[in-house]
């Protein structure tokens, strides 16, 4: 069939792409054949991969004037499929047109580089440990993790989820110290539901049928490849997305909540001192805030006579009840904890600091707040990021909320019905059969 006539699948490609302007066709020169090609020069470094290809014709010292399909990176042949040629084309590969036959020939390519070179965490401060940290790019993260377990029973499989918008994942797990059941249960639910676009983290939930309203996080979430390692050798299930510089280990349990996987770098006498701090920082940042309202307004008899009246004082002239200045404090807090985040790195800091500073000197000396909460709120505050991970933060700073409503509602009585509900929420907590209350996932699951 004569090169000058277009394909079906041509026609189709070029109606489809023709308004993206990272559309390119181009003709080049191989074995003294003129070859037709398509490609996306936004993916597709096209003078790199001419010349990779002149350089294998080169040294294989073959003099033919065919397109000599077994010397170039040839995936495979397309007959007359539209559809699998656009899939290789948004991929990042090549299309060729055989000036023989018309035929659609995907060829792999050299791509720009998309992701930074490994480099320290941004997010997380690795102590007593290796500093790198996983970057966007899928098989550079999956190194990573390679380097450090060197055992044959690390298993790595390959998905690709989307209709759309295809993502590439990576499934990790040990087979000697994951739970069978958790593996089969994750594998079950990505073929089951690998239709589905993956945009964002919360599309490989859904893809892994997670709950969507939890009060804690049923996976836990990390920059640094150690922490990932730790978790595998755990008995956890790791999934790394393309794009993605962080690695998803599933499922979580409550031991999460204090527990960093690099303490093991430590003696463990420190080990243990530093979770027992993490624990007593749990409690304060939920149970402070609620404690506050009830010796304030509701149960001021549970403290020595003393004691309630140097709190009285510290309330005096104070306008409001106790239970809607914690929650104009609290939520004004939030707001200083949201900036800080969104702000720049660099002035960030420095203007939540001087800002939260001055406020709460000016609203002491207003008479708006006392002096006492001002302490209780900055206890707060600091524990409630001394627990491990920060989405599990998130959680804690969540329900302190539902602990001070039922606080300032019924007293004492309030503060501990939401304690009991917290415990009763975790033992009905399971993810991938695995209960939330359970200390370890190694091995069988704990109902087995």
């Amino acid at each position: 069939m004569s090169n000058l006539i277009e394909q079906d699948w041509e026609k189709d490609l070029i109606h489809t792409f023709d308004l993206n302007s990272d559309f390119s066709i181009k003709t080049v020169t191989l074995f003294d054949q003129t070859v037709k090609v398509y490609y996306l020069s936004s993916l597709v470094d096209l003078t790199s991969t001419l010349v990779t290809w002149d350089q294998v014709i080169s040294a294989t010292g073959e003099d033919n004037h065919s397109l000599a399909r077994d010397l170039l990176p040839l995936e495979f042949t397309v007959d007359g499929s539209y559809q699998e040629v656009a899939d290789s084309l948004v991929k990042g590969k090549l299309i060729a047109k055989d000036p023989k036959s018309g035929k659609a020939l995907v060829l792999d390519a050299d791509m720009w580089p998309l992701n930074r070179s490994i480099s320290a965490s941004e997010n997380e401060n690795p102590l007593q440990s290796s500093i790198d940290g996983f970057t966007e790019k899928l098989d550079t993260n999956i190194g990573l993790i390679r380097r450090r377990i060197s055992n044959k029973e690390l298993v790595i499989e390959s998905y690709i989820l989307g209709t759309n918008s295809h993502r590439e994942i990576a499934l990790i797990y040990m087979k000697n110290a994951s739970n069978p059941k958790v593996v089969q249960s994750v594998k079950d639910r990505l073929n089951r539901n690998k239709h589905k676009d993956v945009i964002h983290v919360n599309g490989l939930l859904q893809v892994l049928e997670q709950p969507k309203y939890s009060l804690v996080p049923t996976y836990l979430t990390s920059e640094l490849p150690g922490e990932a390692v730790q978790n595998l050798l755990d008995g956890k299930v790791v999934i790394l997305m393309d794009l993605f510089p962080n690695a998803y280990s599933f499922p979580a349990i409550v031991k999460d909540l204090w527990s960093f996987k690099l303490d093991l770098n430590y003696p463990y006498l420190y080990l243990l001192f530093f979770r027992c701090i993490r624990i007593a920082g749990i409690a304060f940042a939920i149970i402070m805030p609620g404690l506050y309202v009830v010796l304030n307004s509701v149960n001021p008899e549970l403290l020595r006579i003393q004691l309630a009246i140097s709190v009285a004082k510290s309330r005096e002239g104070v306008p409001y009840p106790s239970f809607v200045e914690v929650m104009l404090m609290l939520l004004l807090m939030e707001m200083v904890i949201e900036a800080t985040i969104r702000l720049p790195k660099n002035i960030g800091p420095t203007i939540t600091m001087v800002g939260g500073i001055i406020l709460g000197q000016a609203i002491v000396q207003a008479r708006l707040v006392s002096n006492l909460l001002i302490i209780i709120l900055a206890a707060t505050t600091i524990s409630n990021f001394t627990m491990a991970g920060y989405l599990n933060t998130i959680g804690i700073r969540i329900f302190k909320y539902v602990v001070l409503v039922l606080s300032s509602i019924y007293g004492i009585l309030g503060l501990q019905v939401a304690m009991i509900w917290l415990f009763i929420y975790f033992a009905a907590l399971k993810t991938f059969s695995v209960p939330y209350l359970s200390l370890s996932t190694k091995g069988k699951s704990p109902d087995d």
